[in-house]
């Protein structure tokens, strides 16, 4: 959904924005490209790799912040921005590259930090946390039905010896489960794990308690969640008195004067862009004015 969320996002050519997360820069370059020379872009990251790319960007008015997209606050004032873009999505690279431990497809270590300066890993969860606090993040963060049945299995294990590979616990979790479904095995345990590390949901909710003071009247934030959990939370921070739905329009005046937010239907994906990236096929787009 690239065009749609440039589409959505800049109303403004000579607007002050921010990408919260600048991955390989793809969302960053299409903003930047739809600006004039007063406009101005800010991209944020802890990824490493992200820094590296960024720098490629020969830009005046583009600056790169390596830091995590809960801190935007530091940065700028209130009614400040036209423009906030939120990719909830884990970068190709990171996925792809064994050693960052993102995936069970591939043999690595067990690490799932979106940067080095991040001191929890995944395989410090997965060796240290009690059983309690295991089948709490498989059950939250990952709705793993099975989460008490995989938290003893890795309980018994580590007592053995320690698990410190993504093959190890995936071959763990694919021997203990008992219900089959589509997915590989370890899908959920591995999402729940990736969001424990990183605090994914928690900076979630910061960064976007932070975009409501930041955007101006009429400034657009943009999110795209990957699971229900994501989209969950940005529905519930513009609660029911706060904010319009779409549906609820039109409205007279008076009424949307009372309201501080609106916000749009989920978009997702079309069939062309499922059909050459299958790894969009969860992605949920909502839009959200500041009135």
């Amino acid at each position: 959904m690239f065009q749609e969320a440039l589409d959505s996002l800049v109303n403004d050519v000579d607007g002050k924005y921010v990408d919260c997360t600048f991955g390989q820069g793809g969302h960053s370059r299409g903003i930047l490209s739809l600006l004039s020379t007063k406009g101005a872009l800010a991209s944020f990251d802890l990824d490493e790799l992200a820094e590296i790319e960024a720098k490629k960007i020969k830009n005046p008015n583009f600056t790169f912040h390596k830091t995590n997209f809960k801190n935007i606050a530091d940065h700028f004032n209130d009614n400040e921005l036209d423009g906030i873009l939120i990719d909830c999505g884990v970068s190709s690279p990171q996925i792809d590259e064994p050693k960052r431990g993102f995936s069970f497809m591939k043999d690595g270590p067990l690490d799932m930090r979106f940067g080095e300066q991040l001191q929890m890993s995944c395989e410090s969860i997965v060796n240290n946390y009690p059983y309690e606090e295991l089948v709490r993040i498989f059950k939250e963060y990952g709705e793993e039905i099975e989460s008490k049945r995989i938290a003893r299995e890795i309980i018994a294990k580590r007592e053995q010896d320690r698990i410190v590979s993504t093959k190890q616990l995936s071959s763990l979790i694919e021997n203990v489960k008992k219900i089959k479904t589509k997915k590989n095995p370890a899908t959920k345990v591995f999402q729940a794990l990736r969001i424990e590390v990183n605090q994914e949901l928690d900076n979630l909710k910061i960064c976007l308690d932070n975009a409501k003071r930041l955007l101006k009247k009429n400034g657009k934030l943009v999110v795209i969640s990957f699971h229900s959990l994501e989209d969950r939370i940005v529905k519930n921070s513009f609660k029911m008195e706060h904010y319009l739905h779409e549906k609820d329009l039109p409205l007279i005046n008076e009424k949307v004067q009372k309201k501080e937010f609106l916000v749009s239907s989920v978009i997702t994906p079309d069939e062309c862009e499922l059909a050459s990236n299958v790894r969009s096929r969860s992605a949920k787009m909502r839009v959200v004015t500041k009135l």
